[in-house]
């Protein structure tokens, strides 16, 4: 393999790197990289040395480095373990902004720069490629192709499950409860093994009958369904001998509110 460094500008800083036939021989200075992103290199030279995967795809090499007067020892990563040297630096982390920017930028870009400089035109070309190798690139397109095929595929697939939707992480909706939570709301606090589930799986048969959201909280991972859904199916459906007797006493003398009827508009 050459010694000699090939410099890669990137983003105003200088990338150095003795160039392989191939990403695991193509080797990557890691100081320049560290400095770069306004990190300290000693403490990402200990991290690197200490790593079982990463240590073992480095090499110590003599180098004299753009602004150096001299040749000295410089710690090379092999090409194809660059992102994941990369994705071992937690940007949310790094409390210094401009520190935390420049980590990703370099987390998105550098390894494909880098990788495009030395193999963009011979993978264009792709005589140079094992079988394996061509297959493996070959998907990688295909699927880069696929994702919003999928993407579109799983939009149809939460229409055809109820419309599915997935609430953040905090945010409260005050008129949608999971099966247990109705359950609880409507008193009924004697329950046989399983009923949850049942009522859960009879709510989400009515949710798309009737045309509302089943709601998947993000905390809770369970489906969770709207009042008017819980009100028919408490109120005049199939729950409706599930009540405790008050609660059916209140429902006849009116004393809560009817249900909304089935084709009213969805929420």
């Amino acid at each position: 393999m050459s010694k000699q460094l090939t410099t890669i500008d990137f983003h105003g800083s200088k990338l150095i790197a003795i160039a392989g036939d191939r990403p695991e021989n193509t080797l990557v200075a890691m100081k320049p990289i560290v400095e770069g992103m306004g990190l300290s290199w000693e403490g990402q030279r200990k991290k690197i040395q200490s790593h079982p995967v990463l240590s073992t795809c480095t090499t110590v090499k003599e180098a004299q480095l753009a602004g150096d007067n001299q040749e000295r020892e410089h710690t090379f990563l092999a090409l194809n373990r660059l992102n994941f040297w990369l994705a071992t630096i937690h940007p949310d982390r790094i409390k210094n902004e401009g520190v935390r920017k420049a980590v990703i930028i370099y987390q998105t870009e550098l390894a494909d720069v880098a990788f495009n400089h030395f193999f963009g035109k011979a993978i264009a070309a792709g005589n140079h490629l094992t079988a394996k190798e061509a297959g493996g690139i070959a998907k990688g397109v295909v699927n880069k192709a696929l994702t919003p095929i999928s993407a579109k595929l799983d939009e149809l697939m939460q229409k055809v499950d109820g419309v599915l939707a997935v609430r953040p992480v905090g945010v409260a909706v005050v008129n949608h409860r999971t099966a247990k939570g109705w359950l609880q709301h409507y008193g009924v606090t004697k329950r046989r093994r399983g009923l949850s589930q049942i009522v859960s799986n009879a709510l989400t048969r009515l949710s798309i009958k009737m045309g509302y959201v089943i709601s998947y909280t993000a905390e809770e991972g369970k489906r969770s369904f709207h009042e008017v859904v819980a009100n028919a199916y408490f109120g005049v459906g199939a729950g409706r001998h599930l009540l405790p007797k008050t609660v059916k006493d209140q429902k006849e003398m009116s004393l809560e509110p009817a249900p909304s009827p089935f084709h009213q508009t969805p929420a």
